[in-house]
């Protein structure tokens, strides 16, 4: 199971040039960083850089599926809460988007979205 302490070094070998804008940040706690990951997600999308977008996507999945409580909830509660303003505001991308996001997320992010209307 991955832990705060262990996660900048986990996104450093996964993706380094995330590493270097989280260290650039200064990033304090878990929710900095998932915020960071979005903003980095989000800026490939918006360029069309699919692959570093899938990337990142793939990183946030495996982060969900082993991270500890807290990597968790920030996934979800962070960096899944925002595909709204981040990916499906523009719908000329979004079939762009949706050909990349794990169904794992996109199911988060479907629960929450139906969960928010009720």
């Amino acid at each position: 199971m991955i832990d705060q302490q262990e996660l900048p070094a986990y996104i450093g070998k996964a993706i380094p040039e995330l590493s270097q804008t989280i260290e650039q940040q200064d990033c304090k706690n878990v929710y900095d960083i998932v915020k960071e990951m979005i903003t980095y997600t989000s800026i490939q999308v918006v360029h069309h850089n699919t692959a570093a977008a899938k990337k990142c996507l793939h990183l946030a999945e495996q982060l969900y599926k082993h991270g500890n409580a807290a990597i968790k909830n920030a996934i979800e509660n962070v960096f899944v809460y925002s595909f709204s303003h981040s990916f499906f505001h523009d719908t000329g991308h979004n079939e762009e988007v949706m050909k990349i996001v794990p169904p794992s997320l996109y199911n988060l992010y479907r629960k929450q979205v139906l969960n928010s209307h009720l």
